[in-house]
Order: structure tokens, then C-alpha cells, then sequence
């Protein structure tokens, strides 16, 4: 199969067979080739039908995919597969494994079977398509699919596994003879053939490890091929975890029952293995027990330490300190350890794994992102199979560790990943109800993820929903409930409504000077957001005071490298240039971009929105062609990051459109500008700052055109709306007045005459 990752064929490929055969097995060496070529590699679960939806529409906004079509999909308005394959046909040489496809109503669309071809499995000659399976039904799967059977090893091939396991446990016909009794089934081979060779192993031999099976599990064998795949792999690894308790390792079933609510064949990173929380399952040897009973867990074959190809292929980083667990033993042991004490025990501390592998990340320290990176898909493991089945105290603990996550990737600016998150944490915890503090953060976040993505409405909505809970549950001081209140104004701010906005920043900045003092930083977070409705209002000199006086305060206690402090030098460039002086503007602007892009890195949302400014002011220095390929850059870097409605998108289309104008085509300027309004009106509303600037813009096109009698009319409406909505001492409402009177005034000499 390798040579299908040069020369795909057209068809996906689905390898077929009973757990434990070694699909994921083979599936990763597809892998490894492809990723030793250069070829991006994706790797995907597909145990569970969210999941697997979240993350493939995950992989379409890597590959450029509209944040809105994204979020319609996710909705259900839309085909959420036609967006991904949208995407994956418009690159090549890529490979995407779906490994664990075992139930294909998970692999259905909008009622489709797989089989149709249109749905999550297509075939395609862009990439290659693989998908592990134990459905081996070639009517199941459709024309567009070559099947590639993975069944059990002969006697003698698994033999030979055996003795380069361990080499001096047996000779060939004895090494045979007991894979014939395992049924050929690789990870049942490998467990056998890691626990001989192990210290703590007390069967030194194939012959002796047949006859342990033989006489300790008779019931659980059966007669030979009566058993299916998870019974052939329950009866070795019962033969180690009971040589392991003989050995005086009991704590070693106890702590592969945790690790087994995480997420199978993920790395779970070694240092968040709490030693005092796992030692709550190691019985009478405590913390103490820990170390040995992992490395026993290694030893035996039960957990394994991760291999760089097996990072990469998981979309992990490499390192040496990860183990991982074969979904299959994964599955199985949450299976046995059933909804019982034993199961919900273990459930449980796997929650307070988690949370003490995470609790201490700072959600604004880029340096901590890669850290819950690497958790992410251990929190969805456990808000989809543990959530169900823990009391009440852990259920709180899974639902504050899915809010810090969403808030980690909202800093991220992972805002379409931020939403899904705080959704699955809502639906997999309601059972603590509306007004329970952990479901009103997880809302907050709801919100915060919908302010970022563009959806200022939506977000205040919800905002004021969990305003209301807060005062209710927290009361009106709480530290909580006044970040609320500072978001609302942030939305009446996006929204046009600046006036309004800082009087609702200085109510809040009045109390959290009172209740948090004058230097704790969301203080500090709101005075800079005062200075922000100062600059909408148009006075950019007090708004550079008042930011100057906020950056003074935030180096000294948020560092300068804090993407707080750099979003305020980033004001501070901005208001420099607004009162005229582009090149200094650059200077700023620049600095704070090489500091952006080392910290927050050369897609984040932050660091686009620094080129962006970039790219003004060297319009404003009269380069307008160097400007436009600025622009492009960065319109196309938006897209693929934001989607193509997000309000900071349409305003890189714009100033592209002013670029063309400055440079001479003003009919093509206006047909941009006016696909920039349709866009704004429909993302914005007609009233906002944005959407009126954009249509002075056209009517300033229109005049140039020579249609005196149209730009006027446009003019006119513009300048009544801006008056409207911003007043008509606004400086944006004084341009308006004014081109209005340029346009006009010759017209009445005229008239007099």
C-alpha cells in the first residue's frame, strides 16, 4: 500500500479485520512513508461520530476552509463532508488515516451510507484515503473502496514474532505451537511475547506460558478459534496482570484501568502522571507505587512508550516522556471495569489526572499551549465515554478543566476549535444544570469563542444570559460577574456603539478598581478598552495618553512579552499613525510583529492583524503596489485562519480595495468595495461604522467615475446614517460632510451664475 502515497488511485483503502491484527499497525507505516517524503499526514479517530466530525472540520479550517461554512457544517445547515473534501481536493499529497472505523453509521452523512461514496470516506487521486476497520463486508462499503484484508498470522509467522520477542524463551515449533493457541492475533502476540521477556514475568517459556493460559483461563479460551478478538487479548493480558500481582505489582490492573478513559493510541504525556493522584488506585503501596507499576505496564506490553513516527501521525509532538494504549485495550478495559466502583474510581482519578496536568497552565502563556495541546484529546475521551459515569465532584472538575481549555484556545486564536469544545463540555456535564458555576463558565466561554469568531450579536446575547446567572449565583461584585460586564461592553463596542461602550467600560473599571484594585490586570484590561472607545470616537491623541499610562502598568506587572502588553504597543502604533505620522507608525508596528510572531507565532489572529497595519502604512507612505501585496498576503493568511466573513477579513478586502482605486482602476475598486458591503451588511448590519465607511468609499469611487448626481445621493445617505449612529462632531461623520460639500458646492457657483 505504501506506493499509493505517491500514486493515489482514486479509491480509498480500507484495512479490514478483527482488533488487534494490526490495521493501526499497518496504517502507521503508510504513515511513516509519507511523512519521511515531506507529505502532510493526518490521523483520525473515528470511535465516535463528533468527534470525528469536529475533528475533520478541524482539518478544513487548517487547509483554508471559511470559518462560516465551517460553523454552518457544524451546525448541520450544511454537508460538513462536502467542506472537508472542498479542502483535501484542493491540495495534494497528503494521506489521512481514519483508524477504528468499526460502527459506519458513524461514517454516514445526512442519512448516506458509506457506501454511496459522498460522504466522510471518498476516494481521491489528490491524496491517499485509508480507514481501518473490523467491518470486512465489501457491500458495506461501496465501489469507491478497495478492501484489503488483515487477518491472523500464520503459525509460522507468528512464531516468528514470538522469538524476536523473546528470543530465549522457547525454540521455533514451541514459539508456533503458542501462537496457534493466541490465534495468530498480533497484539495478542506482542502481549505474550513482552510479558516472557519482562523481569517480572514468572513464565520463562512458550511452553510454560500455554500451559498458564491453559489452566488459568480454560472457561475464558474456549476451544480454539471460538473466542473473538477481545477475548484472545483479555486472556494475555490477565496472564500479566496476574503474574504482575504475584510478582507484587497488584497496582498495576488498577492503574491500566485510568490510563484507559484517555484517549487510545494518543501519547499521554509522562509528566502528567500525578504520582499522589495515581496512588489512589495502587492499594496499600500508595504514590510509592506508581513508578513501579507503570514500568511493569511497559514491561508486559499493556502500555507502550510512544515512537516519534507515532506522534507525528497523531499530530502530537515527538518526545521521549509519552506512553499510549492500543485502542483496542482501551476499549475493552472500560468495558470490564463496567459502571461499578471499580470503573467509576478509576474514571474519576483519570478526571483528576487531567485536571492536575492542567490546572496550572496559564491560558496566556503561549509558552503553555503546547502542553494542553497535548491533553486536548484526552479531555474529549473523557467528556464523551467518563462523563456519564462519575459523581458529581469529578463531573465539576471534567467541566472547569473543558472551560480552561476552550479559554486556552480562544488565546490560541483556535476560535472555531475554542466553540466546539465549550459546546461538548455544556452537553457532556448538563446533568449539573443551568445555574451550577462550572456550567456557567463553560457558557462564558460559549460566548467568548462566538465574540472572536465575528458574531458580536450572538456573543452579547449570551454574554447578558450569563450576566444574569452570575448576579444570581456570585453576585453583583464577583470578580466573574464583572468580566461579563466588560465583555457586554466589548460587544456594544463591535456592534458601532462606542458612546455606550465606554460608559459601560467606566462602570466596570469603577468597580474592578474597588474590588481588584487598580494594577490587577483585568483593571488594566479595561482601561484599555476605555482608550479603545476613545479612538472610535475620534480622539486619537487622549486615546494614545490613556494607552501610554495602561503599557507603563502592564510591563511592570504582566511582563513585556504578555500578549496583553503587546495588544497595547499595538494600540499605541495605531494612534501614532492616526494623528499622521505613518513612518513612525511602521517603526512601532513593526517591533511589536517581530515580538508577535515569536510569541503568539505567524498565524495567530494577533500577528495578522499587526501586518495588516503594516501593509496601511505603507499605503499612507505613498507605495501603494508594495501595500496591495501586503494586503494579499495577509487576506490570504486571514481566510484560511478566520474565514472569509470574519469582520477582520472584510477589512483587508476593503483597504485591497482602496489600493486598486489609489492606483488607477476605479471600476474594479468599486466592484470589490461593493462585494465588501453586501459581506458587511450581512455579517455587521447596515448601520455599523464599518459597513457606513465602506459605502462613503463607494460613493467616493462613484464621483471619480464621473456620476456627480449618484455620488451625491450615496453621499447623502452616508452622511445621514453617520450622523445617526456616530454624531456629527465624528470625524468619520466630518469627511463625509465634506466630500459631500466638494462634490456640491461647484454645482451651486454654478447655479448662481
Amino acid at each position: 500500500m505504501t506506493d499509493l502515497v505517491e500514486t493515489p488511485d482514486g479509491r480509498a483503502h480500507v484495512l479490514a479485520g478483527l482488533g488487534g491484527m494490526g490495521k493501526s499497525t499497518v496504517a502507521l507505516r503508510v504513515a511513516e512513508v509519507a511523512l519521511a517524503q515531506g507529505r502532510r499526514v493526518w490521523w483520525v479517530r473515528g470511535l465516535d461520530g463528533s468527534s470525528l466530525a469536529s475533528a475533520l472540520l478541524g482539518l478544513a479550517q487548517v487547509l483554508g476552509a471559511d470559518a462560516g461554512a465551517v460553523e454552518a457544517a457544524r451546525a448541520g445547515r450544511t454537508d460538513p463532508s462536502d467542506v472537508v473534501w472542498g479542502r483535501l481536493e484542493a491540495h495534494r499529497g497528503w494521506v489521512l488515516v481514519i483508524d477504528n472505523a468499526d460502527d459506519l453509521e458513524l461514517l454516514e452523512v445526512a442519512g448516506r451510507p458509506v457506501g454511496d461514496g459522498n460522504g466522510w470516506v471518498r476516494g481521491s487521486r489528490a491524496g491517499l484515503v485509508v480507514v481501518t476497520s473490523r467491518d470486512g463486508d465489501m457491500r458495506h462499503w461501496g465501489r469507491g473502496v478497495e478492501l484489503h484484508p488483515v487477518g491472523w498470522l500464520s503459525d509460522e509467522d507468528g512464531g516468528r514474532v514470538l522469538l524476536d520477542l523473546a528470543p530465549r524463551a522457547g525454540d521455533r515449533a514451541e514459539a508456533e505451537a503458542l501462537s496457534a493457541r493466541l490465534g495468530g492475533l498480533a497484539l495478542a502476540l506482542h502481549h505474550a511475547g513482552s510479558q516472557l521477556s519482562s523481569p517480572f514475568s514468572a513464565e520463562q517459556s512458550f511452553a510454560r506460558y500455554r500451559a498458564a493460559l491453559e489452566a488459568g483461563f480454560a472457561a475464558l479460551l474456549g476451544p480454539p478459534g471460538a473466542v473473538d478478538d477481545r477475548e484472545v487479548v483479555t486472556r494475555t493480558w490477565e496472564v500479566s496482570l496476574e503474574q504482575l500481582a504475584g510478582g507484587g505489582v497488584p497496582q498495576a490492573r488498577e492503574l491500566l484501568g485510568v490510563l484507559a478513559w484517555f484517549a487510545g493510541a494518543v501519547p499521554i504525556p509522562v509528566e502528567g502522571l500525578d504520582r499522589e493522584v495515581l496512588g489512589r488506585v495502587c492499594r496499600y503501596a500508595g504514590p510509592a507505587g506508581v513508578g513501579v507499576g507503570l514500568e511493569a505496564l511497559v514491561s508486559v506490553g499493556l502500555i507502550e512508550t510512544s515512537t516519534s513516527a507515532g506522534d507525528a501521525a497523531s499530530g502530537q509532538q515527538s518526545g521521549r516522556g509519552r506512553v499510549m494504549m492500543h485502542p483496542l485495550v482501551a476499549e475493552t478495559i472500560r468495558h470490564q471495569f463496567g459502571a461499578g466502583d471499580a470503573g467509576r474510581l478509576t474514571a474519576s482519578v483519570a478526571v483528576d489526572l487531567l485536571a492536575a496536568a492542567t490546572g496550572e497552565l496559564d491560558a496566556q502563556d503561549p509558552g503553555d499551549w503546547p502542553t494542553w495541546s497535548a491533553w486536548l484529546p484526552h479531555l474529549e475521551e473523557l467528556l464523551s465515554t467518563a462523563s456519564t459515569l462519575v459523581e458529581e465532584a469529578s463531573l465539576v472538575t471534567l467541566a472547569n478543566a473543558a472551560a480552561d481549555a476552550a479559554l486556552t484556545l480562544v488565546w490560541a486564536g483556535s476560535y472555531a476549535a475554542a466553540l466546539a469544545v465549550a459546546e461538548a463540555g455544556l452537553h457532556s456535564t448538563r446533568r449539573l444544570g443551568a445555574e451550577h458555576r462550572a456550567t456557567i463558565e463553560l457558557r462564558n466561554r460559549e460566548a467568548d469563542a462566538h465574540n472572536f469568531l465575528g458574531h458580536a450579536a450572538e456573543a452579547e446575547r449570551l454574554y447578558r444570559d450569563v450576566l444574569q446567572a452570575r448576579e444570581r449565583v456570585l453576585g453583583t461584585d464577583h470578580p466573574n460577574t464583572l468580566a461579563t460586564r466588560h465583555e457586554i461592553a466589548r460587544m456594544v463596542a463591535k456592534q458601532g456603539d462606542a458612546a455606550e461602550a465606554e460608559r459601560l467600560y467606566r462602570d466596570v473599571l469603577q468597580a474592578r478598581e474597588r474590588v481588584l484594585g487598580t494594577d490587577h490586570p483585568d483593571t488594566l484590561g479595561t482601561r484599555h478598552e476605555i482608550a479603545r472607545t476613545v479612538a472610535k470616537q475620534g480622539d486619537a491623541a487622549e486615546a494614545e495618553r490613556l494607552y501610554r499610562d495602561v503599557l507603563h502598568v502592564e510591563e511592570q506587572v504582566l511582563g513585556t512579552d504578555h500578549p496583553q502588553t503587546l495588544a497595547t504597543r499595538y494600540e499605541i502604533a495605531r494612534m501614532v499613525a492616526e494623528q499622521g505620522d505613518a513612518a513612525e507608525g511602521e517603526r512601532l508596528f513593526r517591533d511589536v510583529l517581530h515580538v508577535e510572531e515569536r510569541v503568539l507565532g505567524t498565524d495567530h489572529p494577533s500577528t495578522l492583524a499587526t501586518r495588516h497595519e503594516i501593509a496601511r502604512m505603507v499605503t499612507e507612505q505613498g507605495d501603494a503596489a508594495e501595500a496591495e501585496r501586503l494586503y494579499r498576503d495577509v487576506l490570504q493568511a486571514r481566510e484560511r485562519v478566520l474565514g472569509t466573513d470574519h469582520p477582520n477579513t472584510l477589512t483587508t478586502r476593503h483597504e485591497i480595495a482602496r489600493i486598486v482605486a489609489e492606483q488607477g482602476d476605479a471600476a474594479e475598486a468599486e466592484r470589490l468595495y461593493r462585494d465588501v458591503l453586501q459581506a458587511r451588511e450581512r455579517v455587521l448590519g447596515t448601520d455599523h461604522p464599518n459597513t457606513l465607511t465602506t459605502r462613503h468609499e463607494i460613493a467616493r469611487i462613484v464621483a471619480e467615475q464621473g456620476d456627480a448626481a449618484e455620488a451625491e445621493r450615496l453621499y447623502r445617505d452616508v452622511l445621514q446614517a453617520r450622523e445617526r449612529v456616530l454624531g456629527t462632531d465624528h470625524p468619520s461623520t466630518r469627511i463625509t460632510a465634506r466630500s459631500l460639500r466638494a462634490l456640491t458646492e461647484p454645482t451651486d457657483e454654478a447655479a448662481d451664475e
